[in-house]
């Protein structure tokens, strides 16, 4: 399978100056996807499905999962990913809190670029 997807991935087209692979994947992101599935069966997990089994922490948390606390990433090409196993759901008490968080962290930037701005027209001399 492995083999298939590689011989694919070098075989694929020109496309706007970018290789293309299979299913208009590009070949970086088919030797990313197979790089993923490579490292974590090596790594001990079972089931590897990338974009399924395996994302980043920022992808898990819009699922309403975050990765268990102490647990380490595994890091392939730019990303730090983490299985399905390494996560647990977000309990409510949670969700509340980093939504809190999140508005306020906007109400700070909303005030300090509102503090910034200064009107010249208001001090100019008559």
């Amino acid at each position: 399978m492995i083999a298939e997807a590689v011989a694919l991935a070098l075989a694929g087209s020109k496309a706007d100056g970018k290789a293309v692979a299979k299913d208009g994947q590009s070949v970086r992101s088919m030797k990313n996807y197979l790089q993923v599935v490579k490292t974590f069966k090596a790594k001990g997990f079972g089931d590897v499905t990338p974009h399924v089994d395996v994302l980043t922490f920022n992808r898990w948390l819009a699922l309403g999962r975050r990765p268990v606390e102490g647990c380490k990433s595994t890091k392939i090409a730019n990303l730090r990913l983490f299985h399905v196993s390494q996560t647990r759901a977000v309990t409510l008490e949670e969700m509340q809190a980093m939504t809190a968080q999140a508005e306020a962290a906007v109400k700070r930037q909303e005030e300090a670029s509102a503090a910034k701005i200064v009107n010249i027209n208001e001090h100019a001399p008559q």
